[in-house]
C-alpha cells in the first residue's frame, strides 16, 4: 500500500501521465490528411523573452493583419505582436477586471474573457487604437462561480458554426459554446444559447489537468486545447475524438526547456502554432513533414 501511494505521488508530481498520454496519441494517430498532425511540429522560436510584457495570457491570430493579440490581466492591456514576437502596440482597456482570454471574430471585433467576473466582453479595436473603454460595451455575464479565480481561461471563435468556444480552467473543467452573443443587436430581442459540450466531458476528464486556452482551426474543424499543468496541447474533432498531441516538455519538438506556464495558443494562416507563456515567453512551432490540407 505504501509503495502504491509512493508510485501515485511520483506520477502526480512528475506529471508522468501527461507523457504517457502524449506517446499514446502519437502512436495511436498516424499522419492524417485532415489534421494538424501535432507530432510533426518543431519549435521555431524557442522561449523568446519579450521585456514589454508582464502577465501575458491568451492568444489570438488576426488573419487579415497577420498579427497576434494577447492580454495583460493585471495591467488591463491588449497587446498586438507580429508573428516574430515583436510588440507592435499596447492598448489600454478601461472597464475590465481580470482579462484572461481574447479571440478575434471578424474585421475589428474581438471578444475578451474577464475571468473574475465570469463574463465575455465584445470589443471593437480600430487599427490605430491605443486605448478603448468597454464600460458600456456588450457583455455576457455567465454567472458561474461568481468572483472566482478558476473561471474562464480561454475563448475562441468558431467561424464554421458562428459560435464562441469557451473553456473553464478547472474545478470542474469543461468546454462551452455560446451562440447569439456576437450577433446581438441593440434594441432587438436576444437569442443567446449557452451549452456545455458533452462530447468533451470524458475526453478531458482524466487526460488534461487543467484548461488554460483554446483555439479553433477552421480548415480542419478541430480545436486545440492547451493545458499548462499537463504541459500538453491536444487536438480534438467535434465529437471529442483526439487527433494528436504536442508535449511542451524539454526535449520534445525541439524545445530546449519546459514551457513554464503556457497560457495562450493560436494558429496562424500558414498553420504555425503560437504559444504564450506567462509572464512573457513567446514560442512558435511549424509543421515539418506534413503539409496541412
Amino acid at each position: 500500500m505504501v509503495l502504491l501511494a509512493l508510485v501515485c505521488l511520483a506520477v502526480y508530481l512528475l506529471k508522468l501521465e501527461a507523457i504517457a498520454w502524449y506517446y499514446w496519441h502519437a502512436y495511436k494517430n498516424p499522419t492524417q490528411s485532415h489534421s494538424l498532425n501535432l507530432k510533426d511540429y518543431q519549435v521555431e522560436i524557442d522561449g523568446l523573452a519579450i521585456p514589454e510584457l508582464t502577465n501575458a495570457s491568451g492568444f489570438t491570430h488576426n488573419a487579415k493583419r497577420n498579427t497576434l493579440f494577447t492580454v495583460l490581466n493585471q495591467e488591463s492591456q491588449i497587446v498586438e505582436l507580429d508573428i516574430q514576437g515583436k510588440v507592435i502596440r499596447k492598448i489600454q482597456v478601461k472597464g475590465v477586471d481580470d482579462m484572461e482570454g481574447i479571440s478575434h471574430i471578424a474585421d475589428n471585433r474581438y471578444v475578451i474573457a474577464d475571468e473574475r467576473d465570469s463574463r465575455l466582453v465584445l470589443v471593437i479595436l480600430d487599427d490605430d487604437a491605443v486605448e478603448v473603454d468597454v464600460t458600456n460595451a456588450p457583455k455576457l455575464k455567465l454567472g458561474i462561480n461568481p468572483k472566482g479565480n478558476k473561471n474562464f481561461e480561454g475563448v475562441s471563435w468558431d467561424d464554421n458554426h458562428q459560435r464562441l468556444l469557451v473553456v473553464k480552467e478547472r474545478d470542474p473543467k469543461y468546454v462551452m459554446t455560446v451562440t447569439g452573443f456576437f450577433e446581438a443587436e441593440i434594441g432587438k430581442p436576444l437569442d443567446i444559447e449557452i451549452k456545455k459540450v458533452e462530447a468533451f466531458e470524458k475526453a478531458i476528464k482524466w487526460s488534461l489537468r487543467d484548461l488554460s486556452s483554446v483555439t479553433y482551426h477552421s480548415e480542419t474543424g478541430h480545436l486545440l486545447l492547451l493545458s499548462d499543468e499537463s504541459r500538453l496541447i491536444k487536438e480534438y474533432d467535434e465529437e471529442g475524438n483526439v487527433h494528436g498531441a504536442m508535449a511542451l516538455w524539454k526535449g520534445f519538438h525541439g524545445l530546449s526547456q519546459h514551457i513554464p506556464q503556457a497560457e495562450g495558443i493560436a494558429v496562424g494562416s500558414d498553420g504555425k502554432i503560437y504559444v504564450m507563456s506567462e509572464p512573457n515567453l513567446f514560442y512558435s512551432f511549424s509543421p515539418q513533414s506534413q503539409q496541412i490540407k
